[in-house]
């Protein structure tokens, strides 16, 4: 009885797709702005950790730290996976979107 009822009900959401036009054109502007800006934001924090971990990694190397050496190349390994992420995250997004 249910499932029936639900096959019958029609979709509110039938046609309708996200769109930030309602709100205007300063709106629209504004959000874009403030995302690349994160988007920037985020590229130098892993930029500096990438440095930062290489230089850390080379250094434990050079001192013959191996459990520093472990430590510093997962850190270095979390960072590049970050950097990839960010870079390929508009192709993401675009996938995710192209799909539903």
């Amino acid at each position: 009885m249910i499932v029936h009822f639900l096959a019958q009900s029609p979709n509110p959401f039938d046609g309708v797709v996200p769109n930030f036009d309602v709100f205007g054109v300063e709106f629209n502007s504004a959000w874009k702005k403030l995302l690349g800006g994160v988007w920037g934001l985020a590229f130098v924090v892993f930029a500096f950790g990438t440095i930062r971990a290489t230089l850390e990694l080379q250094s434990a190397k050079r001192h013959g730290y191996h459990t520093s050496v472990a430590d510093h190349s997962a850190s270095l390994k979390r960072s590049v996976v970050g950097l990839g992420v960010l870079t390929s995250l508009g192709l993401i997004f675009g996938a995710v979107l192209a799909v539903f």
